[in-house]
């Protein structure tokens, strides 16, 4: 099992979040490792182990994931995504003798919490690129769903990805919400994906329960200066492929990166996981 060389706890608002280095301390090239739900920051090992001493890599355990401690984990709000947002920049912050631009590479939720801090005018100055896999941004989701709903021709799309997104809504009921992780999980048994943990599985749905419906109510536009590359995989059962449609409308500089594999890339590819980053990090260089 891949272990880090060093470990710390970084300080946010509501939580102490646990941080993760490997690779070689010493590199130019940062790499920042952002999982996703029900996962922590295990499920990037293979990932990591395919980096080696190529960079230095980072990652942390997100709030309700591995061991990273919430004050108040009953309160949605401790979940909030700009809670989430501040506990990215924390976790830079805390990072010693920093060299240069951090690469952002995050899956599922962990990237669709990243798309909040790519937001902040630090951005552009903080992160060199951004990796996002399986993970939209909310607010593009928000401002995609009423420029379809206009359209009949684009309602197929939109029930489509509804149907998708099943658990989602099944998070939202009380009676359910204890059950719906691990009919999440079973949903796909041929998915290749990392064994999920009982105590990230529940815990992790405030995330879900303090984002979605709010921010696919209301919120702020969209926005990334940061040099942006989509992975899309095209086996994904909880993502259609047609939502990276637009993002082009609020991403300046978007590449998009079609690959075939299921939902879970990064675990099931990580050889080639290392290389779509390590590539798109060298951009800058």
């Amino acid at each position: 099992m891949t272990e880090p060389h060093s470990r710390w706890t970084a300080h946010s608002t509501g939580a102490a979040l646990a941080v993760f280095e490997y690779g070689d301390p010493e590199s130019d090239t940062t790499v920042l490792l952002v999982h996703g739900y029900p996962d922590d920051h295990t499920m990037f090992h293979p990932m990591i182990d395919a980096i080696g001493d190529r960079a230095r890599v980072i990652a942390y355990d997100t709030r309700g994931g591995g061991r990273t401690v919430v004050e108040h984990p009953e309160r949605s709000e401790s979940f909030a995504i700009e809670r989430l947002a501040d506990d990215t920049y924390a976790v830079v912050q805390s990072i010693p003798d920093l060299r240069g631009a951090v690469h952002a590479f995050a899956h599922d939720w962990g990237s669709v919490q990243m798309w909040e801090p790519m937001r902040d005018p630090r951005a552009a100055e903080v992160f060199g690129s951004f990796t996002s896999v399986s993970g939209p941004s909310i607010d593009h989701l928000r401002e995609t769903s009423r420029r379809r709903g206009l359209r009949p021709t684009q309602w197929p799309s939109v029930l489509g990805q509804l149907a998708r997104s099943w658990y989602i809504w099944g998070f939202h009921v009380p009676v359910l919400g204890k059950y719906v992780p691990t009919l999440f999980v079973q949903a796909g048994p041929a998915d290749p994906a990392p064994a999920a943990d009982p105590l990230n599985m529940q815990r992790g749905v405030e995330l879900y329960r303090a984002n979605i419906i709010r921010r696919m109510l209301s919120g702020p536009p969209p926005r990334c200066d940061v040099p942006t590359l989509v992975v899309v995989p095209l086996k994904d059962r909880f993502l259609s492929p047609d939502l990276v449609q637009d993002v082009d409308r609020w991403v300046p500089d978007l590449t998009v990166l079609e690959v075939d594999a299921k939902h879970w890339w990064p675990w099931s590819h990580p050889g080639d996981a290392a290389d779509v980053l390590l590539d798109h990090a060298g951009r800058d260089r």
